[in-house]
């Protein structure tokens, strides 16, 4: 066995030098796996000549520029790689977990200081620990998000650091518009697929009606998210119209077919940490960002 695989006891079947397998379909998640083979160029730097991703992980990391550095770094929920070219980077070595279908795509899988694992993490048993375990846009997505949470803490050495977000529960919790209309509703009766075809052909429409709703709407993300629940990035980040049209697609396939979604607020999440004698290093009350360790 691969003595960087050694960091975990199952069994996997080798796929090639650095992708293992334990789980070979991807169970719940399997929308993920669609998305993440479709869209994998989307969200990347380094194809996309923009920084986007990188200035998103700084954000996590509170612009501790330096976390990274030599450090050994476990990923949660990889995905496409979006972070993944950033960390093998600047980390010594990088083993990224997702269930998903994306391991086979994700951007950085050549890299040398790197190994993939298409595996559900709370069912992975560490023999060793790691400096870092980074886990972004994952946790809500799960079954049970807390349990997940304290799992991701079993990775870590003592006085090592978990970096992890989870969306934020909204204001109006289930009652919001996406949890109470619209996911049911499209889930209910449009499969994947034909709300995929459905919004390339209309994405250009639905984003001007979206945008027009907007601003008669008071400027409202709200009432504007209830009549139209499109994904919209315009003014949030510098994107072309094309990409602005990508992101939409993407995000929108994204937030409407997961099988679990189950935000938290931010005084859930700290006195989940507290009761469980974990440390909160940093915390970002807006966007749910966490940096943590165990004492």
């Amino acid at each position: 066995m691969n003595l960087k695989i050694e960091y975990f006891k199952n069994y996997f079947f080798k796929e090639n030098d650095n992708l293992y397998i334990l789980n070979k379909d991807d169970s719940y998640v399997k929308n993920f796996g669609k998305q993440w083979k479709d869209y994998r160029n989307v969200q990347i730097d380094s194809i996309n000549n923009f920084s986007i991703s990188e200035d998103y992980l700084l954000d996590m990391c509170f612009q501790k520029k330096d976390l990274f550095d030599n450090k050994n770094v476990l990923e949660i929920g990889g995905g496409a790689g979006r972070f993944t070219e950033h960390l093998v980077k600047k980390s010594n070595f990088c083993v990224s977990v997702d269930l998903s279908s994306s391991v086979y795509h994700n951007v950085s899988r050549q890299s040398k200081n790197l190994i993939i694992l298409k595996a559900d993490f709370n069912k992975l048993i560490s023999n060793k620990k790691f400096d870092i375990v980074f886990c972004r846009g994952v946790l809500q997505h799960t079954e049970n998000p807390k349990k997940s949470l304290l799992n991701i803490h079993k990775f870590v050495k003592k006085n090592g650091l978990v970096i992890f977000d989870i969306y934020k529960m909204p204001k109006l919790g289930y009652l919001h518009p996406k949890y109470l209309l619209w996911r049911p509703l499209i889930k209910k009766f449009i499969k994947y697929e034909n709300f995929e075809i459905f919004l390339k052909k209309n994405i250009k429409l639905l984003l001007k009606i979206k945008r027009i709703s907007k601003k008669i709407l008071f400027n409202s993300n709200f009432l504007s998210d209830s009549i139209i629940p499109i994904w919209d990035y315009k003014n949030q980040l510098n994107l072309t119209n094309e990409q602005l049209e990508d992101w939409a697609i993407m995000d929108t396939l994204d937030g409407l077919y997961a099988k679990y979604d189950f935000p938290q607020s931010n005084k859930k999440i700290i006195k989940l940490l507290r009761t469980n004698n974990i440390k909160i290093v940093n915390n970002n009350k807006i966007k749910n960002f966490f940096i943590t360790k165990i004492i």
